[in-house]
């Protein structure tokens, strides 16, 4: 019986240290509804992961800090429509050719 609640105890807190260790490797503990637009220097999103079960979206500043803002919040998801316009536009420009000269 002994040795039957020792493996029990055991069991239970390896599921708990799994469990709450998906929690802890979140980068985002704490996110802001917004920054001072002028102050980002690069964004990026982040998918919901094995060890973390949520999406994140970190801006990084100009002095080298960074942040988390909500994903669902507006100003998050503008920042990463704005962001992903530029990623296109930034594409189409590299794949457009110029037109061929002739002489």
């Amino acid at each position: 019986m002994n040795t039957a609640i020792r493996c029990i105890v055991v069991l239970l807190a390896c599921a708990t240290m799994c469990t709450s260790k998906s929690i802890l490797n979140c980068r985002c503990v704490k996110t802001s509804t917004a920054v001072n637009a002028s102050l980002i220097h690069r964004v990026e999103e982040l998918e919901p992961r094995p060890y973390c079960n949520r999406k994140e979206v970190i801006v990084v500043l100009k002095d080298g800090s960074s942040r988390c803002l909500d994903p669902k919040g507006r100003f998050a998801k503008a920042v990463l429509l704005i962001t992903h316009m530029k990623r296109v536009f930034h594409a189409n420009k590299m794949n457009t050719t110029a037109a061929p000269t002739s002489k």
